[in-house]
């Protein structure tokens, strides 16, 4: 794992890469040290999603979408256990991972606007709040069904998945819950789980205990 964001802060003018290119790259290498083995894969998927959401993305959404989970690959990762409340956790993940992100990319000399932009989609990741933002948030969720569910699965059994699976269909937008609809599982004990979240999510019943 890297050790602190200190060992990116070379300019990226002796590699030949421009700004936007050493973002990307240095964002990769930075999440490649997650001890989370899903993280690198999620990082690549949710830019697919983003791209299929919206082929014309930009490149602050693009740098987002990559960056977005940056959080859990840093020593100082925010800890879930230290906080009482699902959604307190999630919003100083974002916040830490926004702020990681603007150290990276100052360090390639990516244009002002777009830091400021490509931070505050990471920081508002999770919640959305305008189109930007809930675009990324949906595909932030869809990479989780689509990548995650498995290994998340393994490490937390059925009940902890069933209630993570109602929190990110609760945070789709009605497009992004058609998609997941389509969206094929591997086995059929995930097929159960995500059909359950479907329904509780939609009200049809209550969530667990």
């Amino acid at each position: 794992m890297r050790g602190s964001t200190e060992k990116h802060r070379n300019t990226p003018e002796a590699a030949g890469e421009s700004p936007l290119e050493c973002a990307r790259s240095r964002i990769r290498d930075y999440i490649r040290g997650s001890r989370v083995p899903e993280d690198p894969r999620h990082a690549e998927n949710t830019l697919h999603w983003l791209l299929r959401l919206d082929p014309s993305a930009d490149p602050a959404l693009q740098l987002a979408a990559l960056a977005h989970d940056i959080d859990r690959a840093s020593p100082e990762k925010v800890r879930r256990e230290r906080f009482d409340d699902y959604d307190a956790f999630k919003a100083a993940h974002a916040e830490h991972g926004a702020r990681i992100l603007a150290t990276l990319l100052e360090a390639c000399d990516v244009a002002p606007e777009i830091t400021r932009e490509a931070c505050r989609l990471v920081r508002y990741h999770e919640t959305g709040g305008d189109p930007r933002a809930d675009l990324l948030r949906d595909a932030d969720s869809l990479s989780y069904f689509d990548v995650n569910l498995p290994l998340y699965h393994a490490r937390e059994g059925d009940e902890e998945t069933l209630r993570r699976c109602i929190w990110g269909i609760r945070r789709l937008s009605p497009h992004g819950r058609s998609l997941l609809e389509r969206m094929e599982q591997p086995d059929e004990r995930l097929r159960r789980i995500v059909a359950r979240a479907l329904a509780v999510a939609a009200g049809a019943r209550t969530d667990p205990a």
